[in-house]
C-alpha cells in the first residue's frame, strides 16, 4: 500500500519513512512539511494512505484532512500526533480521519494502525 506523510519536522518525516519502509508491503511515496504542498502531491497522485501531523506549523492539519476528503475522498487517514486530548481527537474523526495514533507509540503499534486504516476500520 502507498503512503503519503505529513509532518513539518523533517527528522519525524525521515524516520517515519524510513521504518515504514522496512516493511515489505508499504511504500512511502512521498512526504511534506506543509498542508499546501502536501495537498497538492496528494490530489495529483493520492496515495492510499496519508499519515498527517495533527500540529502543522502552517496551516491546519484538520482543514488539510478535510479537503483531502473532498478532492481525493479513496485517500485514507491516519493522525499522528503527540497530543492525547479526548477533544483533538474527536475533532480528527469529524474532519474525516479513520484513525489517530500517539507519536509515542512501537513503530509496530503505527504499522498495525496503518493496516487497520487500510482495512476501513477505525483506530484510536
Amino acid at each position: 500500500m502507498s503512503l503519503f506523510v505529513i509532518d513539518d519536522h523533517p527528522l519525524v518525516r525521515e524516520w517515519l519513512g524510513n521504518l515504514l519502509r522496512l516493511q515489505p508491503d508499504l511504500d512511502v511515496c512521498g512526504e511534506a512539511g506543509d498542508p499546501t504542498v502536501a495537498l497538492a502531491a496528494l490530489n495529483a497522485h493520492p496515495p492510499d494512505i496519508a499519515v498527517v501531523d495533527l500540529s502543522l506549523k502552517q496551516g491546519s492539519c484538520l482543514d488539510l484532512i478535510k479537503a483531502l476528503r473532498l478532492h481525493s475522498p479513496g485517500v485514507r487517514i491516519l493522525v499522528l500526533s503527540m497530543h492525547e486530548d479526548i477533544s483533538d481527537i474527536e475533532r480528527a474523526f469529524r474532519a474525516g480521519a479513520l484513525g489517530y495514533v500517539m507519536k509515542r507509540e512501537s513503530t509496530g503499534q503505527i504499522v498495525g494502525a496503518i493496516r487497520q486504516v487500510h482495512a476501513g476500520k477505525l483506530y484510536a
